[in-house]
Parts: structure tokens; C-alpha cells; sequence
């Protein structure tokens, strides 16, 4: 799933009408494990100048860079850390967490060559998914549409739902977020 559609999906799972004041910490929490992922991507391009295809089949295979993704995918250490914060009052922080957690199960069923080790640093096991949300061998393609369909539709709902100035500038952003995806996908596929 790509990182927008994360935002849409847990604000959608997630999100509460009546308490808006989560919807920053939601959406936080469904980008943050790609972080590492977007800083990763430019330390390589930008800053070493490796070429794209070099960074997507060695680099990203890495040892040191696949623990700091899976640091940020853990469902152990992402459960701890929102027990934590349930523990010692903190609902936004919760929430964060919640998101977080959200984000790595949608990423444990759509990766498959790119799997995270869900369960690290307690397990190198790795889930290969029968079902990828980019390799068309795997129903990329399938999954793509049917992500663009629900975080399109889905986005319309959060807009009436979340009607402040903070909240519709994020959703707008996912609106561009995907038109320039959409574009690029129909200029590769065409």
C-alpha cells in the first residue's frame, strides 16, 4: 500500500467525528513507518547518487537498512510502546500507535519480495505474502485500482468529516499524491 493510502485507510478505521483532535496523530502514525523508507531513498539518490535500480535490488536489502525499516514495523515494539502510553494516560499517543500498528498489518498482507520481519527484534522470520500492492506478478495491478478506488472514495468521506483548514490541506495532498501516481501508472501501463 502506498504511504498516502495508509493515511486514508487508518483515518477511515481509526477516526472519530467526534473527537478530531486524533486525526493528526492517525495520520502521523500511518506515514511513520514509511519514514525510514523516504530517508533511505534519499540518502541514496540525492546524497550517494546511486541509480534506481541499484537502490531498489541491493541497497534496500541491506542488513543495517532492513533493521531500520523493521524497527518502525515491529508489532511487538510498536504494541509495547502504545501499552505504554494506554498505561500512563496518553489517548493521542495511543492513537499513534494504534495508527502505527495499523499501517504494519496492511504491510504484512501486501508485501511480498519486500516483506518487513513483522516481529523483529524477536524474530527474522519474514511473511511473503501471496499478494503484492505493486508487483503485477504477484496482483499489483489489481490491488493498485482497487486502492486508488478506496482512498479516492475514502478521501471524500474524511473531507466531510474532517472539515478544519489542517485536515483538508493533508487530504488535498493525498488528492495530488495521487493524480501524479495515477499519471505515472497510465504513462508506464500505456
Amino acid at each position: 500500500m502506498n504511504t498516502p493510502g495508509h493515511a486514508v485507510l487508518n483515518l477511515l478505521l481509526l477516526g472519530n467525528r467526534e473527537c478530531p483532535r486524533l486525526f493528526a496523530p492517525i495520520a502521523l502514525g500511518a506515514v511513520l513507518p514509511d519514514v525510514p523508507m523516504f530517508l533511505f531513498y534519499l540518502y541514496q539518490k540525492v546524497w550517494l547518487g546511486t541509480p534506481e535500480r541499484t537502490i531498489w535490488s541491493e541497497s534496500y536489502y541491506q542488513l543495517g537498512w532492513q533493521a531500520f525499516f523493521d524497527v518502525f514495523n515491529s508489532l511487538p515494539l510498536v504494541a509495547i510502546a502504545a501499552l505504554v502510553a494506554h498505561a500512563i494516560k496518553l489517548p493521542r499517543v495511543v492513537a499513534l500507535f494504534a495508527s502505527m500498528m495499523v499501517h504494519a498489518i496492511c504491510d504484512f498482507l501486501l508485501h511480498r519480495n519486500d516483506a518487513h520481519r513483522h516481529f523483529f527484534p524477536f524474530s527474522e522470520w519474514r511473511f511473503a505474502s501471496p499478494v503484492s500492492y505493486w508487483d503485477p506478478r504477484h496482483y499489483g495491478a489489481i490491488v493498485s485500482s482497487i486502492e486508488i478506488v478506496v482512498v479516492i472514495i475514502g478521501a471524500f468521506g474524511l473531507f466531510s468529516q474532517y472539515p478544519a483548514k489542517g485536515p483538508l490541506g493533508f487530504l488535498a495532498f493525498i488528492f495530488v499524491c495521487y493524480g501524479l501516481y495515477i499519471a505515472y501508472a497510465l504513462m508506464v501501463w500505456v
